[in-house]
């Protein structure tokens, strides 16, 4: 079977970057969200997302004062390329020890977290909007 360039199920990056077309761009800290209001993030592909603003006011009660600021919103999760599994992770100091309170899991490292498909429905439900998947190659 032949595919055109732009169709073909081989070429993995084109396919990725499919993928995370959607991806937020332009990140805000939690903090900015706070104190200057608003309820949505623009994507690559240009479209504005808004999210349920109670998933703010939940964060602002758990997070310390430098928390608020270092936390960039929507919170990544990435494909875990070391996993033999598929799995999933988060990457950072601020974002893992958030996470970690929202979950109520103890932390293995302090920049890193796995995080299970169970922890990702857990998060959307706690936190709506505000986690967003990665595809990594």
């Amino acid at each position: 079977m032949t595919y055109g360039i732009e169709d073909d199920p081989r070429d993995i990056t084109r396919m990725l970057a499919g993928m995370n077309s959607n991806m937020p761009v332009k990140r805000r800290s939690l903090m900015d969200y706070i104190e200057n209001g608003g309820d949505t993030y623009e994507t690559k592909s240009g479209e504005i997302i808004s999210f349920d603003h109670a998933g703010i006011d939940y964060l602002d009660g758990i997070c310390t004062d430098q928390e608020k600021l270092l936390l960039k919103l929507p919170i990544f999760i990435s494909t875990d390329t070391n996993s033999e599994h598929g799995g999933w992770k988060v990457d950072g100091r601020t974002e893992v020890a958030v996470l970690s309170r929202v979950l109520n899991r103890r932390v293995h490292s302090e920049d890193r977290m796995a995080v299970y498909y169970a922890d990702i429905a857990e998060l959307k439900k706690v936190i709506p909007g505000l986690i967003f998947t990665v595809f990594l190659p």
